[in-house]
């Protein structure tokens, strides 16, 4: 190396040598002034939606966190990022199917395509939050009474010589530093911050992550195995700062720019930093926290007010008035009577915000673009800041290099940026608000956020204590779409899918997936025998017993008596009677309701009671409507069975029945009923059961009870029951008109979809327990954008923690075959019509390559003015 080479080297280090890193190990970051750093990835608190009380909670518990942090040795880093990209989401979700049905994989396919190039458009956020513990031990122990006692030569010109310790000294610092950590970890358990240790490989990786963001390297920090040594922070620098500016530094011709907060707030409250986590570019906010010496801040304290009340004095000793003097002498006072009378401490905040650009920048044109795309974004951050209650920041110029490192993972050191604050202003100003992540676990289903973000949910995860869900939007609201999109995603875990409505919306849907359609009516020759056993069963269960005693009461009607017990009973044992007396027969062991009816007609009681008598002769009189030849139900419940039930997709359409209350009722039931139940004998496979607009089976006094039932037993047999109504109501009644059977069928369905909703929502706020938040969240939302996308409230359980807003947006395929859109649907069928040359798949393909956001906001086609559509769809 020559002298000039060397002077340049001294002048303009590599970017390596410009990293605080020593080494990687023991699950800490040794820094090269010795210092230990521990981190962790954090949950977040998710107040997106929570009450003021819960907020001020999560607040509380934050502040305790900063208080239990030692004095001067430790700093803290809250590293909160956003990236524009979905992590291994999409690997994991294609990682999760477990079908081969063909158009079910096809459509899957094309939901991946879009998703994958949404993603590498940069349309997608997802915010990453961690924290790290920044530890000095020489500072610590001097403050401790016990100074480290240097090894070996005391004068070093060698970095390296100076941060030299024996394996026993590390072993002992780092001991020390676990013990500090055991208080903080309790402490961020109680403020629910969902933290996770970083493992050294997993601080190493994060590292290159941060300094790299666009390249995903995943190859982990090697200690051996190179033919020369290779430090971790040359293993960490695969990137070079090519230009630095004014306004920006360019590190691989990826441009970053930075401000930093100068005034704090007039005032500060929970959520103070949520115009920084809404901007919709890459972001990130790096607040470093200090507690400095109590003692000695009080003191400095006391000399500054002593020096504002001397400011109000004349050369006489006289007042004179001094408006900032005065001032400062209330704001001084205040914060000792604070900082005296309670736990309340004094810290130093830095707050530094960072913004870049999303591409890297080759050609000259590229740079130029990229130069005003990052002097928009730093303006925009600039104003972000001012919209905080007062709160001015300031563009960096001059030390965009030293605030780089600074804001990198567990690299955070004094910046001189501090402003200090008490513990409690502190806690508002950190970055700790996170949205909802979803179910990680468990991504059955992948929906977007009008946040611009792609989350994981499953029905079915651990978390959840049921599989059921409730949907609910007004009339156009876009809930049987929501239903639709949901079962598409939900179809790549092959589960057994039965439907029941009234109508045929999900036809389109179940014709395509190959599945049965089933229009009930009295004249047709479709029969569900309500006596069928589980296979593998030879007795009934309690359950069977109770749902046929359930049915057959709702069959005989209201008898008008005060004393429904006795007849109970009666049904009960003839029940039991009516199944020993139909296993005894080789041929039909399984009964039906003729042969319960001869059982109540030739029924004699042990006890010869004649009132007994009577009420089995009268119920066998009152079934006959339903039973033999002459009934005028027995097609659909006097038979054996009729309908298959093996295949994956069943849609029973109800409409026909609905003249007759009584036997839509009954009839939607026992589907329901026998829906769910064909799970139990499939080894793992799961079921789920959708009752579209069936909220009047609540009107029956008598069957109300089973849909309870239904919904409290579905988790036994990894079965999901998905309710889908207009308003809450349907469920729950009203005050004046309870549905007392309602309020179980809320309580045992974790998961709520809740879309737009006009009028009065009491119920949601008495039923569902809501807060203010979540209801103005639902008042505010608009109507479905047909062909684009249909925004909802997504509630699980009743914690404002799992509280999110969803944002259905379907591919043009999967619109096309999901439209309810009356104009749609005839043009949908007049075009299958014309395409019957092409698989079903491959029409609504270029159906939707034709048309990828429906026809709702185009004007009248030819083809349908000249009245080609509608003719041909009526031959359909």
């Amino acid at each position: 190396m020559t002298l000039d080479q060397r002077e340049k080297a001294i002048r303009e280090p590599a970017l390596c040598e410009q990293l605080p890193v020593r080494d990687y190990l023991d699950d800490v970051v040794v820094r090269t002034d010795g210092s230990f750093v521990a981190g962790y990835e954090l949950r977040g608190l998710t107040s997106y939606f929570a009450t003021d009380e819960g907020r001020n909670r999560g607040k509380l518990m934050l502040e305790a966190l900063l208080r239990s942090i030692p004095e001067q040795s430790m700093r803290v880093q809250f590293r909160y990022e956003v990236v524009e990209d979905l992590g291994g989401l999409l690997n994991q979700y294609v990682s999760n199917l477990r079908t081969t049905h063909p158009e079910t994989c096809e459509l899957d396919d094309v939901r991946i395509d879009r998703w994958r190039a949404k993603e590498a458009a940069s349309h997608y956020r997802r915010p990453l939050l961690h924290v790290y513990f920044i530890w000095n031990p020489v500072v610590h122990r001097r403050l401790t009474g016990k100074p480290l006692k240097p090894t070996g030569d005391v004068f070093s010109l060698s970095a390296r010589k100076c941060i030299e310790r024996t394996r026993q000294e590390h072993e002992d610092l780092l001991a020390e530093f676990e013990s500090l950590l055991q208080g903080v970890e309790t402490a961020l358990q109680a403020a629910e911050l969902g933290a996770r240790r970083l493992s050294d490989d997993d601080l190493f990786i994060e590292a290159k992550r941060a300094l790299n963001p666009l390249r995903a390297d995943e190859l982990p920090y090697r200690r051996e195995g190179h033919l020369e040594f290779r430090s971790a922070r040359e293993q960490i620098a695969d990137v070079s700062i090519l230009d630095e500016t004014d306004n920006y530094i360019n590190v691989d011709g990826i441009l970053y720019t930075f401000v930093s907060l100068k005034e704090l707030p007039d005032a500060t409250f929970p959520g103070t930093l949520r115009e920084l986590t809404a901007l919709d570019f890459p972001v990130v906010v790096n607040a470093q926290l200090t507690i400095p010496d109590q003692a000695k801040v009080l003191k400095a304290y006391k000399s500054r007010l002593r020096k504002m009340q001397a400011a109000q004095r004349d050369s006489n000793g006289g007042l004179k008035v001094n408006v900032e003097a005065q001032v400062a002498e209330g704001q001084l006072f205040k914060v000792q009577q604070d900082i005296i009378s309670s736990s309340v401490k004094t810290a130093r905040l830095s707050l530094v915000i960072g913004a870049r650009t999303s591409h890297p920048a080759v050609t000259v044109s590229e740079l130029e673009q990229a130069e005003r795309t990052i002097e928009n974004r730093r303006q925009q951050l600039l104003y972000a800041i001012a919209r905080m209650n007062g709160a001015k920041a300031v563009a960096e110029t001059l030390a965009k290099r030293r605030l780089f490192f600074s804001s990198l993972p567990a690299m955070g050191e004094a910046d001189k940026r501090d402003q200090d604050l008490l513990t409690t202003n502190a806690a508002d100003l950190l970055p700790v608000e996170m949205p909802w992540q979803g179910t990680p676990r468990s991504p059955l289903f992948l929906v977007e956020t009008p946040y611009r973000q792609l989350i994981p949910f499953s029905l079915f995860d651990a978390s959840l204590s049921d599989a059921n869900m409730l949907v609910m939007a007004k009339s156009g609201g876009g809930k049987t779409f929501m239903v639709q999109q949901f079962l598409l995603m939900a179809a790549r875990d092959n589960p057994l899918i039965s439907i029941i409505e009234r109508g045929d919306s999900y036809r389109p849907l179940v014709d395509l997936m190959g599945g049965r359609m089933v229009a009930m009516s009295l004249d047709s020759d479709q029969t569900i025998n309500p006596w069928d056993l589980a296979e593998g069963q030879r007795e009934p269960s309690k359950d069977q017993v109770a749902f046929l005693k359930n049915l057959t009461r709702h069959m005989l009607g209201d008898s008008g008596s005060q004393d429904t017990e006795l007849l109970d009973n009666l049904i009960t044992e003839a029940i039991l009677r009516t199944y020993k007396r139909a296993a005894i027969r080789p041929s039909n062991p399984i009964p039906t309701f003729s042969d319960l009816r001869d059982e109540l007609a030739q029924w004699r009681d042990e006890e010869k009671n004649q009132r007994v008598t009577d009420e089995a002769q009268l119920a066998a009189i009152k079934l006959r409507s339903w039973t033999g030849e002459k009934g005028v139900y027995s097609k659909l419940f006097d038979r054996p069975t009729t309908i298959s039930l093996d295949n994956p997709w069943l849609f029973f359409n109800v409409e026909q029945l609905s003249d007759d209350p009584r036997l839509e009722t009954a009839m939607s039931l026992l589907i329901a009923h026998a829906t769910a139940q064909r799970a139990s004998g499939a080894a793992g496979r799961r079921s789920i059961t959708v009752l579209d607009e069936c909220w009047f089976l609540l009107d029956s006094p008598v069957l109300a009870p089973e849909v309870v039932q239904l919904f409290r037993t579905a988790r036994k047999r990894n079965a999901s029951v998905w309710g889908i109504s207009q308003t809450a109501e349907d469920f729950v009644g009203t005050e004046s008109s309870p549905r007392i059977h309602g309020a179980g069928i809320v309580k045992n369905s974790s998961t709520k979809i809740i879309g737009q909703q006009p009028g009065d929502m009491s119920a949601l706020r008495d039923h569902l327990h809501l807060n203010d938040t979540a209801l103005n969240e639902i008042k505010h939302f608009s109507a479905p954008v047909k062909g684009k996308c249909a925004d909802a409230l997504l509630v699980i359980g009743e914690k404002a923690e799992t509280t999110h807003t969803i944002r259905m947006s379907p591919t043009p395929v999967d619109y096309w075959i999901m439209t309810t859109y009356a104009r749609e649907r005839v043009y949908r069928s007049w075009w299958l019509e014309q395409n019957k040359g092409l698989t079903q798949i491959e029409a609504y393909r270029q159906l939707g390559d034709a048309f990828p956001f429906g026809l709702a906001d185009l004007d009248l086609l030819p083809e349908e003015l000249s009245g080609e559509v509608a003719k041909g769809a009526r031959s359909v």
